[in-house]
């Protein structure tokens, strides 16, 4: 009876020290980072519909200045169209204020960014990028990390090489680069960032990948947990799709001029993705793209597009 006893509390006290383990740190991993898209930085006094061209500074300099105020950031990014015009004066004019940031920034191109028949190139942007931000370490417009043991970092182009555009492409030797890249992350959670959203928050054809299902053929193949984080339609929006979350996160210089701070939680069995939505602390400034926007209500989501929790189970 002794042993008997003596058995089961050996197994009780490997239970409990099991359940401790799987609590702690190397089990359950956090990355947190903020989000901001569509800023259309300028330098003209001049504004351009609802988009508030001759304040987009300020409304920078605030997001910024609430970013340093957020505590543990991993990183913040920048999901494309940070200019409003793709030349090197307000390029650098952005990258002044970006660098005011106590975190690391990385930046993806939008259609906004770079052109093919002035300064601006992919070549020369990717140029300036290393040149003013010390953690742009790459050699592509398109490139990946890991910022710690369970995540895995990927950052796509999706901007066009040739005409002016609003549609976005993802050339096929991006793709297979991408494909190759998922084949080593499969027990990874898996961020994506891309200025144009695999699944759009409203139909626009001018605004869409051109090549959408050659983007899905290659997701299709994995099944870790996978969240796409993208801007461009300056929609707010969440949406889970088997294994992927699709997140839209709307312009800093249109209404309802906003960007996000994401928590996820990497647990052994799950993903928890935590969404606190950021508003602009320049009230005269929202008010006046609420009133130049139509159909104001709709670019500023739903509570559960904005303020909310989305768990993915890993299989």
């Amino acid at each position: 009876m002794k042993n008997l006893f003596k058995d089961l509390f050996y197994i009780l006290f490997v239970v409990l020290v099991l359940f401790f383990i799987s609590d702690q740190p190397s089990f359950s991993r956090t990355l947190k980072f903020a989000q901001i898209s569509d800023i259309h930085f300028s330098t003209v006094r001049d504004d351009n519909g609802y988009k508030l061209l001759s304040k987009t500074k300020p409304l920078l300099q605030d997001a910024v200045c609430q970013i340093n105020n957020e505590r543990n950031l991993n990183f913040v990014v920048i999901t494309g169209d940070g200019i409003d015009r793709p030349n090197k004066d307000s390029f650098l004019a952005l990258t002044d204020v970006l660098n005011e940031l106590k975190y690391p920034w990385y930046y993806v191109l939008g259609n906004h960014d770079t052109t093919t028949d002035g300064f601006l190139t992919k070549k020369n942007i990717l140029n300036l990028l290393k040149e003013q931000n010390p953690n742009y370490t790459f050699n592509s417009t398109y490139y990946t990390f890991k910022p710690k043991a369970g995540f895995r970092l990927i950052f796509l182009d999706g901007a066009k090489n040739k005409g002016i555009s609003s549609n976005g492409i993802l050339p096929e030797e991006e793709l297979c680069w991408l494909d190759d890249i998922l084949k080593k992350s499969k027990n990874d959670v898996v961020l994506i960032f891309i200025h144009f959203p695999l699944l759009t928050p409203f139909d626009s054809k001018n605004h869409e990948i051109l090549n959408a299902d050659d983007f899905k053929s290659v997701l299709k193949k994995y099944n870790m947990p996978i969240a796409i984080f993208s801007g461009h339609y300056h929609m707010t929006k969440i949406t889970k799709r088997g294994n992927i979350l699709h997140v839209s996160t709307p312009s800093l210089a249109g209404y309802p001029n906003a960007f996000r701070i994401i928590e996820v939680k990497n647990k052994h069995d799950k993903v928890i993705f935590n969404f606190k939505f950021m508003e602009t602390n320049l009230k005269d400034f929202q008010a006046k793209t609420k009133i130049l926007t139509l159909g104001g209500a709709r670019y500023y989501g739903k509570p559960q597009d904005r303020n909310t929790t989305v768990v993915l189970i890993k299989k």
